[in-house]
């Protein structure tokens, strides 16, 4: 008599009914972890940024986009960004920025509402912006504002979390890791990867109150580059506070004005027009 092993019965080693719920396992696991690792790199790159000695900085700015200032520009440009240059240095001391932080101003030939600073302390305000800027107290306080991100390295860990999330999108697909990576690096003038978060720009504003008003005795050009920004931007339906990356321009102008009370400093005051090197620039 032959003996022979009984086949084993159908789905012995797998059970349909839990393939669909082990799969959505997984999956979920899968972007549960990549949750984690960007939230752990946003986190230590926040922490890391301020750490990293700011020459480093300086060095990838001039890698990415050579030596600053850049001198082949026109006549009409450099003058506009040497007056610019100087009122920047005007605040170095009240901004408490110290030596070894050097920062450097320019203007860009864009109508965009908006200005940004970048690595390597470098600060970039575009022509769209200074048209609506009137007095020279309003340009300081864009620039204190500016700087102050600076200060602050907010910009080295924005960057830093976005060459990490580039870094975590490269698991899942090389080219969108590459794309995003490239904004980070690229640094374009949208600078869409280095969102300020509300707390860095309540710093930020914070700082360039007090600059402004121990340079001119008031906040009134800061007050007043709040409703240039207010004016000029889109007619979008206003999202909760705690939606927003940034505060609203209302609330700004409002702490700003409770900061100016509280500290005893003048809202309203004098100050001299935009130089004109800058005006004839834009009008050009």
């Amino acid at each position: 008599m032959q003996l022979e092993n009984r086949p084993p019965a159908e789905g012995i080693n797998a059970e349909p009914e839990r393939l669909g719920s082990d799969a959505m396992w997984l999956v979920a696991g899968t972007l549960g972890l990549l949750l984690a690792l960007v939230l752990g790199l946003h986190y230590a790159a926040t922490w890391l940024a301020p750490k990293v000695p700011f020459k480093h900085e300086v060095a990838l700015a001039e890698q990415l986009w050579g030596p600053s200032p850049d001198t082949s520009r026109p006549e009409a440009e450099q003058a506009a960004n040497k007056a610019l240059q100087a009122l920047a240095d005007s605040l170095r001391a009240p901004l408490g920025i110290p030596p070894d932080m050097p920062i450097s101003v320019r203007v860009d030939d864009n109508k965009a509402i908006n200005a940004y600073a970048t690595l390597g302390g470098r600060v970039v305000i575009f022509k769209g912006l200074l048209a609506h800027l009137q007095r020279e107290d309003e340009l300081a306080a864009l620039l204190a504002h500016e700087m102050a991100h600076v200060k602050h390295r907010h910009v080295a860990a924005s960057m830093g979390r976005g060459v990490g999330i580039a870094l975590v999108l490269s698991i899942v697909s090389a080219s969108a890791g590459s794309e995003v990576a490239s904004g980070a690096l690229g640094q374009t003038t949208g600078l869409l990867l280095q969102g300020y978060s509300r707390e860095q720009e309540t710093q930020a504003d914070e700082d360039a109150a007090r600059a402004v008003a121990e340079r001119y005795g008031h906040v009134q050009g800061l007050l007043r580059l709040f409703a240039v920004l207010e004016a000029q931007a889109p007619s979008t339906p206003n999202a909760p506070q705690w939606l927003r990356s940034h505060p609203h321009t209302h609330n700004r102008q409002a702490t700003a004005v409770a900061w100016a009370h509280g500290q005893g400093v003048a809202v309203q005051g004098e100050a001299a027009e935009v130089p004109q090197v800058v005006r004839v620039w834009v009008e050009r």
